[in-house]
């Protein structure tokens, strides 16, 4: 991967592993690391849910290590019955985590929601590499009462078969997009691995929709030029719009630097190259600026 365009600060978690013979005191220096979200009462709950991630969670655990925090913090992985060493890899870095049988990433978050013990919860994802004030910049605007979801953007990793130039460009197209064809629905721009809320109101609206299909959020899939799924919802963007039905308080986007999370190219890139996913992205755009989700949340006919 090239360095050219990316900040500084990512190459310390972009280390090469195998996981099945990792260094014995590379595990030991990342568990001394988390071991700061070994906490008795936690305020925050950074709950991720994991499927199959052995070849990216030490990059994503490493990136959360680094957190700068000031309240008390915990770290909840949902292993959502992987069949690599994505368990293995948690209990060797001393991570708290719990399985979750029934597939789907709603189900995870789900789980994760009811298992968590923090007042605020800051959803990740296993894929994704999280600057060190992320945690301290999602959840801070949640003591307005007024706010009940917070959220913030991303920007791709370059894989072997992407530049990181033409990916800013590609970020920049497809964000304008969603804040054109979303500007009354907010809830629509939330994504599932940058996203947070007051535990206890997500619990009080019945917490995520179960029918929300098994994969992916309203936003990253559109942006990949991916139809939501047949139910109209998507677990992130569901949650959001549920809170502000209820009188939970409205969405918000965190525009600090430090909510700008960092996600694998992979879904963008997986009907080849990012020429033909920008296309896509256009297309979508061109045929879709009404939301596909109606104002009461489903999809538009």
């Amino acid at each position: 991967m090239s360095n050219l365009l990316l900040p500084n600060w990512l190459s310390k978690h972009l280390f090469v592993y195998r996981p099945d013979t990792i260094a014995a005191e590379q595990l030991h220096d990342l568990r001394k690391r988390l071991a700061k979200f070994n906490v008795d009462k936690p305020e925050i709950s950074i709950v991720i849910p994991a499927y199959n991630e052995e070849a990216n969670l030490l990059h994503t655990l490493s990136s959360l290590a680094d957190q700068q925090l000031s309240r008390p913090t915990e770290l909840l992985v949902v292993n959502n019955n992987s069949a690599d060493r994505t368990q293995e890899l948690l209990d060797q870095c001393g991570v708290r985590s719990i399985i979750e049988r029934r597939p789907g990433v709603a189900f995870a978050r789900q789980a994760g929601l009811e298992a968590a013990r923090g007042v605020y919860m800051a959803n990740a994802d296993a894929d994704c590499l999280y600057p060190a004030g992320w945690v301290e910049a999602i959840t801070k605007p949640l003591h307005d009462p007024a706010i009940a979801c917070t959220y913030g953007l991303y920007a791709f990793l370059p894989s072997q078969n992407s530049s990181r130039l033409a990916l800013m460009g590609y970020e920049k197209i497809a964000q304008l997009v969603n804040s054109v064809r979303n500007r009354d629905k907010t809830f629509m721009n939330v994504y599932g691995f940058n996203f947070a809320f007051r535990r206890a109101d997500a619990l009080a609206v019945g917490g995520f929709a179960l029918d929300s299909g098994r994969e992916g959020s309203v936003a990253e899939l559109v942006a990949a030029g991916i139809k939501p799924p047949p139910s109209g919802k998507c677990e992130d963007g569901w949650m959001s719009l549920s809170l502000q039905q209820e009188g939970k308080g409205r969405t918000f986007r965190v525009t600090d630097p430090a909510a700008r999370v960092w996600t694998s190219d992979r879904r963008l890139l997986a009907d080849g190259s990012l020429g033909k996913a920008f296309i896509t992205r256009v297309w979508q755009a061109v045929r879709g600026l009404a939301s596909p989700f109606s104002a009461s949340g489903s999809t538009s006919s």
